[in-house]
């Protein structure tokens, strides 16, 4: 038996058989073609380009049918690369001019564009190359006829092994037969992990050599709760997995059925659970998932999205339709987080962003807003006028001195005072607060309370800053650990600092949404939860499980602890404790 730790990106569980997806891929002739035969290559590559679109709508249609508009935006992306002038223009030069064929130009040219990104240092970028790989595929079907595709042969289940795979692959799965994936690498921002829990694929990535480690047959285990990947598990590990499968299951849908109730503890104390979200789409689910409210809702997928710089009125029509939705829950809008893993390009416009040898350190989110304050405005405009509208708070990210704040709050005064001459209806009291996920802040949190109306802790990179790990990276994948005794002293800090000056504070990182630390964070005084919608309901049945004085002395002992390990065994202890089928964590 033998144990491999990867990154959770789809969670659930899968054991099957190991089916190894061959990653050769075809070989494609360096064939130069004479000048007459030109134009019919442009042809060829003019009909590639349109067969490509055709059939990723097809495949969008398909996948929309079976788990909604989530996924739409991924091969919305795709069409719009095929599109691209840029990669068009590269194609038929080297068919013009280097005499190419159709195949051969588009094969390089998209490797070029591989290239490209890699040299950009961007995690982002880097992860958006599986899309790249995706289309150049498609375009080489199209220009080469069908390859052979095993996996859609495939007669009974099994689970995927692959170096990696594209978002158009884990699109088009039969769900029937593949039950789980594992790759050797990838994160939990890639296309291809949006899609797997699109489709609740369970899934693990940033696994390094699992698809050669690995045969085809051998019995594998997925666990995509914890990243873990068991290979030919003995028999007493075998019956643990499907306990917790079974645990799973009946849990799973025991929880739907309570989410409607309140999260109180045993005690009376009432909490707040909210949602975080991406798109105003995602509203229906969290009111679904029984969320008081959207704790978090990343605004820079507006552009992500956009073939165009979003304008005032598209981030208005946003907000406006995510208010409407959530009625008069609050709702805390993020201000634009580009950068770091985010990227976003439109021809020359100043929402580019700077090539930097470590983006996750540079000019991403407030900073970035900051320095191009003319982008920035048109949020902050669109923003108060959607306070006017219902229980708007406004979000600043990334901040790591006084100084910002006090910044954007003078820029919010400057574009109230405009809407006012205008006669444009807005909320002159909308609370603006701050994402605590930057050490400088943590350590000195009661510098903040003069300038803010609450906090909000970003538990995501806070852990990555204070160890040094990116949480992105396969490679360090085994450093990243939320549980670690420096980031629980900081969230410690940052709880008791703000309630004695009467701060709210929420927490919205993945932390938020792990069982494991639900009894642990209300211990600490953590009294608004905000986390992603379908662990919504888990998260108020533990918290309507314990008394404060319980989860107080819970905290107090996970504080007392020396080590990471140590830590999340404990606090996995205490909610097996309090919840028997929670032996699936």
């Amino acid at each position: 038996m033998e144990i491999l730790k990867g990154i959770p990106v789809s969670p659930g569980f899968a054991i099957g058989e190991a089916f190894i997806l061959d990653s050769e891929e075809s070989v494609i002739p360096r064939r130069f073609i004479s000048q007459p035969e030109v134009e019919t290559e442009v042809t060829r590559f003019h009909a590639a380009v349109e067969k490509a679109k055709a059939d990723i709508r097809e495949l969008q249609r398909r996948v929309s049918d079976e788990i909604g508009e989530e996924a739409a935006p991924i091969f919305d992306a795709h069409v719009m690369i095929l599109s691209d002038k840029p990669l068009h223009d590269e194609v038929l030069g080297r068919i013009r001019n280097n005499r190419f064929a159709a195949e051969y130009a588009v094969s390089r040219s998209l490797r070029k564009f591989e290239k490209a990104f890699l040299r950009t240092g961007n995690s982002y970028l880097a992860q958006r190359i599986t899309d790249l790989r995706d289309i150049e595929q498609r375009m080489l079907q199209a220009l080469l006829g069908e390859r052979k595709e095993e996996i859609r042969q495939l007669d009974r289940q099994v689970v995927l092994l692959a170096h990696d795979l594209t978002p158009s692959q884990t699109a088009a799965f039969d769900r029937e037969k593949v039950i789980g994936f594992a790759t050797d690498v990838g994160g939990m921002t890639g296309h291809t992990a949006i899609v797997a829990r699109a489709r609740e694929i369970p899934a693990v990535v940033g696994l390094g050599t699992v698809s050669t480690d690995v045969s085809t047959g051998d019995l594998v285990v997925v666990d995509g709760n914890r990243g873990i990947v068991v290979v030919n598990p003995d028999e007493k590990t075998m019956d643990a997995y499907r306990r917790m499968m079974k645990d799973f299951h009946v849990f799973e849908e025991a929880l739907i059925g309570e989410k409607d109730l309140p999260a109180v503890t045993l005690d009376g104390c009432r909490v707040s659970v909210a949602a975080n979200i991406e798109f105003p789409r995602e509203i229906e689910t969290v009111l679904q998932f029984g969320g008081e409210g959207v704790g978090l809702y990343r605004t820079e997928f507006l552009y992500l999205e956009s073939e165009v710089e979003p304008d005032e009125a598209m981030h208005f029509e946003a907000y406006e339709r995510a208010i409407s939705m959530v009625g008069s829950l609050p709702i805390a809008i993020r201000t634009l987080d580009l950068g770091a893993d985010k990227f976003f390009h439109i021809g020359k416009s100043t929402v580019d962003i700077l090539h930097e040898r470590n983006p996750a350190l540079g000019c991403r989110a407030i900073r970035y807003c900051l320095r191009y304050p003319d982008v920035f405005r048109k949020q902050i405009r669109a923003i108060c006028r959607a306070s006017a509208l219902g229980n708007v708070k406004m979000m600043i990210p990334m901040v790591s001195y006084c100084d910002e704040v006090i910044a954007v709050r003078q820029m919010v005064a400057e574009v109230q005072e405009r809407l006012a001459d205008e006669d444009v209806p807005f909320n002159p009291d909308m609370p603006i607060g701050i994402m605590v996920e930057v050490p400088s802040v943590a350590l000195t949190i009661e510098r903040f309370c003069d300038h803010c109306d609450f906090f909000s802790i970003g538990t995501n990179d806070l852990t990555q800053y204070v160890l040094a790990a990116d949480r992105t990276n396969e490679h360090v994948a085994g450093l990243y650990w939320p549980g670690h005794p420096s980031i629980l002293r900081l969230i410690r800090e940052v709880l008791e600092k703000s309630a004695e000056r009467g701060i709210p504070v929420s927490l919205c990182g993945e932390m938020a949404g792990d069982a494991a630390f639900v009894v642990f964070l209300l211990g600490l005084g953590l009294r608004n939860f905000s986390v992603s919608p379908p662990l919504i309901p888990e998260v108020k049945k533990l918290i309507r499980y314990v008394t404060l004085d319980k989860a107080q002395e819970v905290s107090d002992h996970a504080l007392s602890l020396g080590t990471s390990r140590e830590v999340m065994a404990y606090l996995r202890g205490v909610t097996r404790e309090y919840q028997p089928n929670w032996n699936f964590m």
